[in-house]
């Protein structure tokens, strides 16, 4: 019965629900159309608890690391943040290093990211490949990718009930959300996508989008020595020829957008100068 009871609740989400861009239209990503049962408000509040207990826990364990070199990359990319999603320029932006030699980096909704010190001390990262990562953690924020996965798993799960409970309003909504899951592109990754936005968000901030080529260049040479090790790698050599060449499909796009705020920072600079020798 509890199970009935639930499905029937969660139908009413999906019979309300549909495809959605959580980005702007116009900018990288925000073409595919996405599929969102819960609520934007609830999912935010959740992942809000789950960073202040990462964090509380983080200081006890004197693992947390508050780098000022994470912070001026964040507070450069946060400022193109509404390009991407209005008002997400507001949100409450944060970062913070964890003392974790995997090579790995965590995002909440709400704009909340976590480093491993593995990862952008370990590959001993320059600015333009920190700030790759860190535009890459906050594509997944800008998509709500973590809400998306969730909502999918919920309406899978949901399918699986309705086989057994046999509810007609139930399956109708089932199949749609069967539907709509097909708009999915064949071979479609979610982490390929926030390298795109990544790109681009880097781009407008001033900083180098050739440098995602060198982070994962990096990110696959020490991934490859710990294999020595009996570490199993992130990422097999497949799907690191895949994203290079992702990337590179983008390249000269976001170069040109790169060098163009280069540009009007130098004008902007030299305007200044004028001014002041007046």
């Amino acid at each position: 019965m509890k199970n009935i009871i639930f499905s029937i609740m969660t139908s009413g989400c999906l019979l309300f629900s549909g495809c959605m861009s959580t980005t702007n239209m116009g900018t990288a990503g925000a073409d595919r159309k996405q599929f969102m049962v819960i609520p934007e408000k609830a999912w935010t509040a959740q992942s809000e608890r789950s960073y202040t207990r990462f964090v509380n826990r983080a200081k006890d364990q004197q693992v947390l690391v508050i780098d000022a070199k994470l912070n001026q990359v964040m507070e450069q990319l946060r400022t193109e943040a509404d390009a991407f999603r209005r008002g997400s320029e507001q949100w409450k932006w944060d970062i913070k290093g964890n003392l974790n030699g995997e090579l790995n980096a965590h995002s909440l909704p709400g704009g909340k990211i976590i480093v491993n010190t593995g990862l952008y001390w370990g590959l001993k990262l320059n600015q333009d490949e920190l700030a790759f990562v860190v535009a890459h953690e906050m594509a997944h924020s800008l998509r709500d990718h973590n809400r998306e996965k969730a909502s999918m798993l919920l309406a899978s799960n949901l399918a699986i009930l309705t086989a057994t409970a046999g509810a007609g309003a139930i399956a109708s909504a089932a199949a749609s959300v069967t539907s709509q899951a097909a708009l999915i592109p064949k071979g479609w990754n979610l982490e390929v996508e926030a390298d795109v936005i990544g790109l681009d968000i880097m781009s407008r901030a001033g900083y180098n989008p050739k440098a995602a080529v060198d982070f994962w260049a990096k990110f696959q040479n020490e991934s490859n020595r710990r294999k020595a090790f009996d570490i199993k790698p992130l990422m097999n050599d497949a799907l690191y020829a895949k994203r290079i060449a992702n990337i590179e499909k983008y390249l000269p796009e976001m170069r040109a957008r790169y060098e163009q705020v280069l540009a009007t920072k130098a004008h902007s600079s030299q305007y200044a100068a004028r001014n002041m020798a007046q």
